[in-house]
């Protein structure tokens, strides 16, 4: 049988030899972790919360300076700064 070469990228190739000594492990229920990354990958993009913040108002003018300085509305500076935090992307 003709075995068909393609190129592979770094993180491809990274996958396929970990599959092929056996480091990768199946997972006991597919189904249900198929529906929950699902329902994330669905919600991830969705900008549908508000929320009300209190702050004092140092703080408050400081991130209007800071956004008007990067050129964003504060209150995307602010989800942005919240979502590095959560994802561990936040450097000082």
């Amino acid at each position: 049988m003709k075995q068909n070469k393609q190129k592979l990228s770094s993180e491809e190739k990274d996958i396929l030899n970990a599959f092929e000594s056996g480091k990768l492990k199946s997972i006991s229920n597919v189904k249900a972790e198929k529906k929950r990354i699902q329902n994330i990958a669905k919600t991830h993009g969705l900008k549908n919360r508000r929320v009300s913040l209190r702050m004092s108002e140092w703080d408050f003018t400081r991130i209007q300076e800071e956004a008007l300085k990067e050129g964003l509305p504060y209150q995307s500076l602010l989800s942005s700064i919240i979502h590095k935090y959560l994802t561990r992307q936040f450097h000082d």
